[in-house]
């Protein structure tokens, strides 16, 4: 198969990578016309101007927009794209010469409502980007059919007739918004694909601060996705069970160390003592855990600093807890709307 595409890049404050981003768009392995469709949404760096450079390349159409999140920003190019394969690549995305020329294929089947490529971590990365690089590589290595139950909108495609089924970009959600879309498509009949010889470079953030906040909003988002998806408590092919029970475990781990030090403070030494050993047995079956996990990626990485990766999943878990905790103390019981039709 091969037809025109429409590329839509969502952008906020992306001056670092995205003249990267877009000469590898514009850089393609791809005969068929493609339309680049660009959505600042409200950056105030230099990014604008640096894409502003790039009219000269191609089909590039720039939209400016007041801040209003990724997902709105997304629907926003969505919607003004015209042709019926439409992508979604992330400002930090750097893709392959033939990554559209290898997605495309999947398309041949009516009954594929979107196609992943496969996300690779940058060379000499630093520490944090490798291991958040490392943990998703070997969750890609480990699917073994290409059809998966969720796609990234960091770099993939959609049918847009699949689209226009079931709504747009569900713009409450400021994580999750693409599980959400996966959720909904194969409700509505589509199947998903991970291509893995569909390759790009995320150039992940880099900073510890960035990585909590990132987590803090996958958490919640989570929470979100669970309420409006109850049948998808148990994750998806990418985030499964075994992740998941990671963050009750970490929970109930912070609950036991908490009453144990109660119950100290009260001079109930011995309760005192059987909570805080319990706790610390939590504590060494999901460190246990995630050290086979780590040692699996070892094997494939054959990098030491993989075993780092047990204490940032610890790290990762506690951000999840004091995100789901925040999301019951705000009581988000409202089941939020079915379709995504009418986000902006």
């Amino acid at each position: 198969m091969s037809a025109p595409v429409s590329i839509v890049i969502p952008m906020y404050n992306a001056q670092r990578y995205i003249g990267q981003v877009l000469e590898s768009v514009f850089n393609q392995d791809y005969a068929s016309p493609i339309e680049v469709i660009v959505v600042s949404d409200g950056s105030t760096d230099n990014s604008l101007e640096i894409v502003m450079g790039f009219r000269c390349k191609g089909n590039l159409k720039v939209i400016n927009q007041p801040n209003r999140g990724a997902p709105a920003a997304t629907n926003k190019g969505f919607k003004v794209a015209r042709y019926n394969i439409i992508c979604s690549v992330d400002s930090d995305i750097v893709l392959h010469s033939n990554w559209l020329k290898k997605i495309i294929e999947e398309f041949d089947d009516p009954k594929v409502g979107a196609v992943q490529g496969y996300i690779k971590t940058p060379d000499k990365a630093p520490l944090l980007v490798r291991l958040a690089g490392y943990d998703l590589e070997y969750r890609y290595d480990m699917l073994v059919s290409k059809y998966v139950s969720q796609v990234s909108t960091a770099n993939t495609a959609y049918r847009r007739d699949a689209i226009d089924k079931v709504g747009l970009f569900e713009s409450q959600f400021k994580y999750g918004y693409d599980n959400d879309m996966s959720y909904r498509l194969q409700d509505a009949g589509y199947k998903l694909v991970l291509k893995k010889n569909a390759r790009c470079i995320h150039y992940w953030k880099t900073d510890l601060r960035s990585y909590i906040k990132q987590q803090y909003h996958s958490g919640y988002g989570r929470m979100q996705l669970v309420r409006k998806h109850p049948k998808r408590v148990r994750g998806d092919s990418v985030s499964g069970l075994r992740m998941i029970l990671q963050v009750p475990l970490t929970l109930l781990l912070i609950t036991f160390f908490i009453l144990g030090a109660g119950f100290k403070l009260f001079s109930l030494s011995l309760a005192g003592k059987y909570f805080v050993f319990t706790g610390f047995g939590i504590l060494s079956f999901v460190l246990a855990e995630r050290f086979m996990f780590a040692l699996k990626v070892f094997k494939k990485k054959k990098e030491p600093v993989v075993f780092l990766l047990p204490f940032l999943h610890l790290l990762r878990n506690i951000v999840w807890c004091w995100a789901f905790l925040k999301w019951v103390a705000e009581f988000k019981w409202i089941k939020p709307r079915a379709q995504g039709s009418k986000s902006s």
